[in-house]
């Protein structure tokens, strides 16, 4: 007569293998009950095996390929406008955002020590002629001395010396009253054309650099930018860059105006390309009009190009296309399953234009053929949660045995 103790080998045998039968019942039970879900949740209740079909219509309508891309606004003419003189500025009467027109007062600087060097120079110019009056008054009577034999050739050339000596005199007198009259002009700035004041870098009582004479390249007072025409720079993936041409239309959407849309033309594609986030991209620069200056500079757009627009063609979903080209690729042989009473009879297809979404039919379909998808991605998908399920258990039921 023989009897388990409980330190028995034999005894923890026989309890792994009531775990591993605990084990396989369940999963018995999950595939049964998932098996049965996935037919009760089909619209055809039957046996389970059996494919189902959707029936896509061929339908006429229009081919469009549209590249999208994200940009941003930027002004065409951005000017950053400097004072050629140093000093105090002592009115500034712009704002960021104010529209200003050609001539416009923008800034003026302190102008003691301009006002005071022109009417210096002023002064020494009505001398200077003064002194050529007077120079070429003793010419002509010397001359006239000279003529007659009065006075020597060399003192003739004294006085010739004396009042070109006074002309030299004038002509300098005028550069430098002109020079002060341009210093005088430049401590006043005004706005070269039209536009928008972008950014102010200064404030009434800060004392500025010129932009001429430092090294370091003067001190920025605003940037200026006529807005009434724009660009929009996108970058556009490398996948699609070869479809984009300069002069090619452009729709333009601004986020912050999702309602509006504004067209315009590609005026110029980058030569080199840049990497964002791991994605090969290359910048486009597009001309838009923006005569209602809604359109504000470092505003976020999002644009569309037009890359195909053929109207009333025979289109059908890419996904009802078999092919035996890999993903990607252009497809080879293409074929569809056509409707013909209860049945779905493989066809060969011609196709044109095609994307991920749609292709166009050349050859092969009428308007109003049926052709069937399959629908077997939801069993499929089950079926394969049910396997990994399975491998799982049989693992834990074999590493409890072994131990």
């Amino acid at each position: 007569m023989s009897s388990v103790l409980p330190g028995n080998p034999t005894n923890s045998l026989n309890m792994d293998k009531k775990k591993t039968l605990l084990i396989i019942a369940l999963v018995v039970v999950v595939f049964v009950a998932t098996a049965f879900a996935v037919l009760m949740n089909g619209e055809d209740r039957g046996d389970a095996t059996r494919v189902r079909y959707k029936d896509i219509p061929v339908n006429r309508a229009t081919f469009q390929i549209v590249v999208t891309a994200d940009g941003i606004v930027k002004p065409i003419d951005r000017i950053e406008l400097k004072s050629k003189a140093s000093g105090e500025i002592v009115e500034i009467p712009v704002e960021e955002g104010m529209f200003v027109k050609a001539g416009a007062l923008i800034a003026r600087l302190d102008q003691k020590d301009e006002l005071a060097a022109v009417k210096q120079a002023q002064a020494d110019l009505d001398i200077a002629k003064a002194e050529l009056n007077q120079a070429e008054r003793v010419y002509e009577r010397r001359k006239k001395l000279y003529e007659a034999d009065l006075i020597s050739e060399e003192e003739l050339g004294q006085i010739d010396l004396n009042l070109a000596v006074a002309k030299g005199g004038l002509v300098r007198a005028e550069t430098i009253l002109d020079r002060a009259k341009e210093r005088l002009a430049e401590s006043v700035v005004r706005a070269p054309v039209d536009g928008v004041i972008l950014q102010k870098y200064v404030e009434k009582g800060q004392i500025i650099a010129s932009g001429v004479s430092n090294v370091s390249g003067g001190s920025p007072i605003v940037d200026i930018a006529s807005m009434k025409s724009v660009y929009i720079e996108a970058g556009i993936d490398e996948i699609d860059i070869g479809k984009i041409r300069p002069g090619q239309t452009a729709d333009v959407i601004a986020q912050a105006s999702p309602n509006l849309k504004y067209h315009g033309k590609i005026i110029r594609i980058a030569p080199e390309s840049r990497v964002d986030q791991n994605v090969t991209l290359f910048d486009i620069l597009i001309e838009v009009e923006n005569t209602d200056g809604k359109l504000k500079s470092g505003m976020n757009t999002t644009i569309e190009v037009m890359i195909v627009d053929k109207p009333d063609v025979l289109i059908l979903p890419a996904v009802a296309v078999q092919s035996s080209g890999k993903p990607g690729e252009k497809m080879k042989n293409p074929k569809v399953l056509v409707k013909e009473g209860d049945r779905y009879t493989e066809r060969s297809i011609t196709i044109g234009l095609a994307d991920f979404k749609d292709v166009e039919i050349l050859e092969g379909l009428n308007e109003g053929d049926l052709v069937g998808i399959p629908m077997t991605s939801r069993l499929q998908e089950a079926n394969d949660r049910l396997e990994d399920r399975i491998r799982s258990s049989r693992g834990f039921g074999n590493s409890g045995g072994s131990r």
